[in-house]
């Protein structure tokens, strides 16, 4: 795709787009964050639109898979939060078991890894152990080889141990 064609497709769909994730997460700015996320990557892979008949169908659907990607993770660290903060407000009027605490503090700190790893092997392992797809869901809607799906996750869970390991010293 050259840089005439990549504006045109921009300037065509980058207010609609970003109209349809605002909708999806009733935020504008990380909507438009979204939208311009999507076209990064479509700028830095052009054979992702190269096959498909209905582009218009094709690019709303990442966008809509994109944010509701972000919606997940927020959720998930709201309720990391929500439930901290809970842990902190009422420790002392009630009982709450130390082994509770921990386990809370263990997961806010997977939480806190997952965010330092590598984008492509952070979006491997939220998909495949935070929402439970297979490596070849995970291919499919990254649009990359299962093996490649091995490789980040192998590398994610590398990561993954020798941060938890360090943090939890």
């Amino acid at each position: 795709m050259d840089k005439s064609s990549f504006k045109n497709l921009f300037e065509l769909h980058y207010s609609p787009l970003c109209n349809f994730a605002y909708r999806i997460t009733d935020d504008i700015d990380q909507a438009e964050d979204i939208v311009q996320d999507i076209f990064v990557k479509v700028w830095n892979d052009p054979d992702l639109l190269d096959g498909n008949k209905n582009i218009n169908s094709y690019l709303y659907s990442m966008v809509r898979n994109r944010a509701l990607e972000v919606i997940r993770r927020e959720n998930i660290s709201q309720k990391i939060n929500q439930q901290l903060e809970y842990i902190q407000n009422n420790a002392a009027d009630t009982n709450v078991e130390e082994e509770e605490i921990e386990k809370l503090l263990l997961l806010e700190q997977i939480y806190v890894s997952i965010r330092q790893l590598p984008p492509k092997c952070s979006e491997v392992f939220t998909l495949s152990k935070v929402n439970g797809l297979t490596y070849v869901q995970i291919a499919e809607k990254m649009n990359i080889s299962v093996k490649t799906v091995e490789n980040h996750m192998g590398k994610a869970l590398r990561l993954m141990r020798a941060l938890l390991t360090k943090s939890l010293k």
